[in-house]
């Protein structure tokens, strides 16, 4: 099994501390990039009106430097595995390219696909830490803007139009969902947001998360010292088959899409991300809340890795990009903007220009967080739990055992492979710092979407 990970202590609260204030003033990177110039190309899942917020960093970072950068949005799939096919072609999808998943970075820099980065950035000035994304030694990504999963959104106006409350307990949400699925124009109480399968697996992870000691099952099910078959999974599964018989869950959309009808108000409760608040569809932020599901005492976080692969063109100017747009500064630039939970802790509290962003770090910081299950364990298991979700969102009369069952199989697959570090790998590294080829094969990874495609992910 793999080495046995901590839930997320305080420092790692996807949220700014105040723990300085920092000018926009030209203080970007450090000074062995200060005279670096060039073209660098970004790739990531950013797409509408994130990726106008993603631009306004590219635009704060190009004043700042000698650097012109161009960003090329790419949808899950295509990123996924435009990028891999490039990779072990032995050339670069662009000079810099952004994973909403650790587990893609570990398998591709396993595979001798990426440059270390580790000097970019210092984890003590950070909520991430460089053992995430580290291969003997060496640290493969730098965090960028991180997201929070902490429940279902909803409208506080419709809440007050229909004399809605928050539930306290889990009955209490049946009774909500029961009580809105009465309402008129309701198509139903629960948004069934998908991609690829994301974010239903976010909704399904909340469920595991409100079992018996759920974080620290999760944490388990990601370092292989838990199996899928637990009961407690099992429960988690049960209990999300029973909201889909009862039809309390929408039809299945394209998660854009379905802000759209959430905003509507025809999709009431939508599970989803720090991200919503920016969400094109959402007219007005300050009539958003959101409330965990009852039980939970855990809240998933996610982020957004750059990482420089090792065929780009100009690796110099493309970690001086990194360097600079994972900074403080460049991350406050797009925090101002909403929707962002930035990585950088110097980032101070008044960025947050939404209540609602600022009360969702705030609570970020009282329960545990853990990683997203789908994106720390990567491919194969991401690409079986997407496709199961999918199976059991269109046919909710099936049988969970056997979902569970192929799904525990391929958990056991995905952590036995990144367990597996060849010994002949190693002494060819010793010998001419050569990777073996074949461990390319191990670099396929999912997202989550986080968001990625909320990423799109955004994990």
């Amino acid at each position: 099994m793999r080495d046995e990970r901590q839930l997320i202590d305080r420092r790692t609260v996807l949220g700014a501390t105040g723990a300085g204030v920092v000018a926009l003033a030209g203080c970007l990177g450090a000074d062995e990039h200060d005279d670096v110039d060039g073209e660098v190309t970004v790739t990531a899942l950013w797409s509408d009106d994130e990726e106008e917020d993603f631009l306004a960093v590219v635009d704060y970072v190009e004043e700042e430097t000698d650097l012109e950068i161009e960003y090329a949005f790419r949808d899950t799939e295509t990123l996924l595995t435009q990028t891999l096919m490039d990779f072990e072609a032995g050339s670069a999808t662009a000079d810099v390219v952004v994973f909403p998943t650790e587990g893609r970075v570990r398998r591709d820099a396993e595979a001798g696909h990426l440059e270390p980065v580790g000097d970019l950035w210092d984890e003590d000035n950070y909520t991430a830490d460089h053992a995430t994304v580290e291969v003997d030694g060496e640290v493969y990504a730098a965090p960028f803007g991180g997201d929070l999963k902490p429940g279902f959104w909803y409208r506080r106006s419709f809440f007050d139009e229909h004399d809605l409350e928050e539930p306290d307990d889990y009955d209490e949400f049946l009774d909500l969902l029961a009580e809105i699925d009465e309402i008129e124009g309701v198509e139903a109480p629960l948004a069934s947001g998908n991609g690829a399968g994301w974010p239903l697996s976010d909704v399904v992870e909340a469920f595991i998360l409100r079992q018996d000691d759920g974080a620290q099952l999760q944490v388990d099910l990601i370092d292989g010292n838990a199996e899928f078959t637990d009961d407690r999974v099992v429960t988690a599964f049960e209990e999300v088959q029973e909201l889909l018989q009862d039809g309390y869950f929408s039809e299945v959309r394209d998660f854009g899409v379905q802000y759209e009808f959430f905003w509507e108000n025809e999709t009431p409760l939508y599970f989803m991300g720090s991200w919503t608040p920016t969400f094109g569809a959402i007219e007005d932020p300050e009539d958003l809340d959101y409330f965990m599901l009852p039980g939970t005492e855990a809240m998933v976080t996610s982020i957004n890795w750059f990482t420089i692969p090792t065929y780009g063109e100009d690796v110099d100017a493309a970690r001086a990009a990194v360097e600079a747009i994972v900074s403080p500064d460049a991350q406050q630039v797009w925090t101002e903007r909403g929707g962002f939970v930035p990585t950088a802790l110097d980032v101070p509290d008044d960025a947050y220009d939404l209540d609602i962003m600022r009360d969702l770090t705030e609570q970020a910081d009282e329960v545990e967080l853990v990683p997203d299950l789908d994106d720390a364990l990567g491919d194969p298991f991401q690409a079986e739990f997407w496709s199961q979700l999918l199976g059991l969102w269109a046919e909710p009369d099936q049988d969970v055992e056997p979902i569970v069952e192929a799904l525990d199989d391929v958990l056991q697959e995905t952590v036995e492979e990144e367990e597996e570090i060849p010994e002949d790998v190693d002494d060819e590294d010793d010998a001419d710092d050569g990777v073996d080829d074949e461990d390319a094969d191990d670099a396929d990874d999912g997202v989550d979407d986080e968001d990625a495609e909320a990423e799109d992910d955004e994990e």
